[in-house]
């Protein structure tokens, strides 16, 4: 094929981006995302012309959003085009506008997820690698304005990044004019979208009259602003890195989530905090999940709060806990506390407590010369067995309990006593109590009360232990 001369330049510099930024491995596939415009279509010609440099193969996906008459006819063109070319194709019809009434989202938003969840799913079923869309270097400014005028933040302002997970972006350096001339030179023909030309959506206001305006005043405003663009991503990846570290250092894995050492997190710079906390939120959401700032405040708010108890249900299915120092992002309903607990304990032996992974042991012991006063009773207490008969009952708390510590004077209610221990909801819910009547003998594994000591005159001790 004779190219023209801005055709090499072109596949040249397409070239070096996909090199730059290692975009497309040799032996690799790449689905091309051609919705027929001209941004797409010069995608795909230019990437089979430099598929046997690439050592790559081509395949092509378009999604028929179903919300104009010309879509089925654009749809067919593309099919057209890439079996004329040898190119599998994959074509997908979704009534955008009935996803986007079920989902509440606006029809660009349900379009987007649409279209990228196909795209996905033609590179699963092609076996490619990666999926390539024709932005370009006009499309990142545009996403800029939209940014600002949206009030996003420094991750935002990035604009659209060349690679970002398996979509990969090949023109995003090269201005649109480039893009037509070099459909014009080499006689491509493309469709185009008449609703692209308006300014009913806020993207094509910014394309087809603010830019305008701002390209009278300042002819030469790509240049600057690219370099700007090009500061705020490397002052971006630094943070990106640093706040790498501390989630590192910080967040944990646990059954159904991620703990957070909240502690710490709060007394972290709130631009670090922000992005441990989002990068916690995506790694459970996944990508698509979109986290606004009121999300982030609504979490930061509660990581700050004096109170050390709270619980947000978030997008996503998440749901996050404070239990003091920590917080507890979980994916799914909270595990709330089981229904409550009583069990009558009749005489020695051990007793497993359901739902807490408990072992507690009930035996008598000999009387020793041994100081028994200085128990705290956390993990084994002891009581006279004549003022605390068997049976004895393992319960849950219950509204109004009242506890008299050991070493303490006067009596205090339960709820209290905890809260002051820095228990955490969750467990002062779930904490089993031994008790004898109305009066709390022990809370396993916390303290033991005033009753039925230890003394002198002690005849039969009763030993009771936290197995588990």
């Amino acid at each position: 094929m004779n190219e023209s001369v801005g055709a090499r330049s072109l596949i040249e510099k397409v070239k070096a981006e996909i090199a730059r930024h290692r975009m497309i491995r040799p032996g690799s596939g790449v689905i091309a995302a051609v919705s027929g415009g001209p941004d797409s279509v010069a995608l795909l010609h230019l990437l089979t012309r430099l598929s046997p440099v690439l050592s790559c193969w081509v395949a092509v996906a378009h999604m028929d959003h179903g919300l104009r008459a010309e879509s089925a006819k654009e749809a067919e063109f593309v099919r057209t085009m890439a079996v004329e070319m040898g190119l599998k194709v994959e074509v997908r019809r979704v009534d955008v506008r009935r996803v986007a009434a079920e989902q509440g989202v606006s029809l660009e938003e349900a379009g987007r997820k649409a279209r990228y969840a196909f795209f996905e799913d033609a590179r699963i079923s092609c076996g490619a690698e990666v999926i390539a869309t024709a932005h370009q270097r006009e499309d990142a400014l545009e996403s800029f304005f939209l940014r600002i005028f949206r009030g996003s933040s420094l991750t935002g302002l990035r604009g659209i990044l060349p690679v970002r997970g398996r979509i990969v972006r090949p023109l995003i350096g090269i201005p649109r004019q480039e893009v037509l001339g070099f459909l014009e030179d080499e006689h491509i023909p493309y469709v185009i979208d008449p609703t692209n030309l308006g300014t009913e959506t806020d993207r094509n206001f910014v394309r087809n009259r603010l830019l305008l305006v701002v390209r009278e005043r300042f002819p030469s405003f790509e240049k600057p602003l690219e370099r700007t663009l090009d500061l705020v991503r490397e002052e971006e990846d630094y943070l990106d890195q640093e706040a790498a570290k501390l989630w590192s250092a910080l967040v944990s894995r646990i059954d159904n989530g991620l703990e957070i050492n909240g502690a710490q997190l709060a007394n972290a710079p709130g631009v670090l905090a922000a992005r441990v906390i989002l990068t916690s939120l995506y790694d459970l959401s996944g990508p698509e999940t979109r986290w606004a700032r009121t999300h982030l405040e609504s979490i930061l708010g509660m990581l700050r709060s004096e109170n050390p108890s709270g619980r947000l249900d978030l997008p996503g299915g998440l749901t996050l806990l404070r239990e003091y120092g920590r917080l507890r992002l979980m994916k799914g309903e909270a595990i709330e506390s089981s229904s409550p607990m009583e069990l009558s304990v009749e005489g020695p032996g051990a007793v497993e407590l359901p739902d807490t992974g408990m072992t507690i042991r009930f035996r008598m012991v000999t009387r020793t010369k041994a100081p028994f006063e200085d128990l705290d009773g956390r993990t084994t207490a002891l009581f006279d067995l004549e003022h605390v008969p068997f049976p004895l009952i393992l319960r849950s708390p219950r509204p109004g309990d009242r506890f008299r510590p050991w070493g303490m004077r006067g009596s205090r209610k339960l709820k209290d006593l905890l809260i002051d221990l820095k228990v955490p909801l969750r467990q002062r819910r779930e904490i089993p109590l031994l008790v004898k009547g109305d009066r709390i003998l022990w809370i396993p594994g916390i303290r033991r009360s005033r009753e039925a000591p230890v003394r002198e005159e002690t005849k039969r001790i009763l030993e009771v232990s936290l197995l588990s």
